[in-house]
């Protein structure tokens, strides 16, 4: 009696414990009304800034203006190996093409399993929201197709090719606008994928792949030089055999 006890309250606490992962369930209504500052004069039809790259103990942040005229709702999600996830954001807030603005829980959002659903309030206007992303990457589903810019923050870069990486790679140019790094796009329709870095992040990797080809090098010769004087170590015992006098028959050095 007592073990069914046990296991009836196991179950009754894994099910409240996975209540709140599995469905829906609304997004943070504080994070939505938070404030923040848009460039809604962009003209491309995604504009994206990212605010800061971040760092081994925080993430990157990014603000987004979708240019979603002719819509009725736009689905915000993050691709995941198996299956998508709701995208995490904060400071929604739409601008109409006659210049009204509609906040945060003021929209009509929706979460699902694997969507933000985002209504919006008119077919003419621009939606912007801030989000997270990796440190020093931008990962992003073209939501929308369209031209597209994305400005890196102050001092960042994609032009190594070890460290930096731009994808859609056919298409786009770099242009620097109040000494940022741009990159613009014509036309998307596949995923964005940047990795950038700062140049004390280059001069960091390439001193260190420099000393650690120094210590391979110079490994590599200490080696060498540990053989040959076990060779010549042999020699001088007479262990050593030279290959004109092994004519096969004769028993190996200290053998005979």
């Amino acid at each position: 009696m007592n073990r069914r006890l046990l296991l009836a309250t196991v179950a009754v606490a894994l099910l409240a414990l996975t209540a709140g992962c599995v469905g829906g369930g609304g997004p943070d209504e504080e994070r939505l009304n938070e404030d923040a500052t848009y460039n809604w004069s962009a003209q491309q039809d995604v504009s994206i800034d990212i605010a800061n790259a971040g760092s081994l103990t925080s993430d990157a942040e990014f603000k987004a203006v979708y240019d979603v005229s002719g819509r009725e709702e736009l689905e915000l999600y993050r691709s995941g190996i198996t299956s998508d996830r709701p995208l995490r954001i904060s400071a929604i807030k739409f601008r109409g093409e006659n210049g009204t603005f509609v906040n945060g829980t003021d929209l009509d959002i929706e979460r699902t399993d694997e969507r933000l659903v985002v209504s919006l309030p008119s077919e003419d206007g621009k939606l912007a929201f801030t989000s997270e992303t990796d440190p020093k990457e931008l990962r992003l589903p073209a939501y929308i197709e369209g031209s597209y810019r994305v400005a890196l923050p102050p001092d960042h870069s994609t032009e190594d090719f070890l460290l930096g990486h731009v994808s859609p790679r056919s298409g786009h140019r770099t242009e620097t606008v109040d000494g940022r790094v741009n990159i613009v796009w014509s036309d998307v329709s596949s995923p964005v994928f940047l990795k950038y870095y700062v140049d004390r992040d280059r001069y960091f990797f390439y001193g260190l792949v420099v000393s650690l080809g120094l210590v391979a090098l110079g490994g590599y010769f200490h080696f060498n030089r540990q053989i040959r004087k076990l060779k010549e170590m042999r020699k001088e015992h007479g262990l050593e055999l030279d290959p004109e006098d092994d004519d096969g028959k004769q028993p190996p050095p200290g053998m005979g």
